[in-house]
């Protein structure tokens, strides 16, 4: 038995990512540059977002909100 935290991921293209995140390829090709969580997985020449980390992102991104307004 592998012990991969991938092994349960989805890996999503693109315009998945984009329903999930309603932002420009620009954008999110900018935030994956900024933040490790959001790079993509390359693949020949396609690109691919682990679900998991996006939804890491998310959590933690609300978290830091948290926190902000809690002051």
């Amino acid at each position: 038995m592998t012990n991969n935290k991938h092994f349960d991921d989805n890996f999503l293209k693109i315009a998945e990512v984009l329903k999930i995140i309603p932002i420009s390829r620009a954008t999110l090709y900018r935030l994956a540059k900024k933040e490790k969580l959001l790079k993509p997985l390359k693949v020949g020449g396609s690109s691919f977002w682990s679900q998991n980390n996006i939804n890491t992102y998310f959590k933690n991104l609300k978290n830091s909100l948290y926190i902000m307004t809690d002051k």
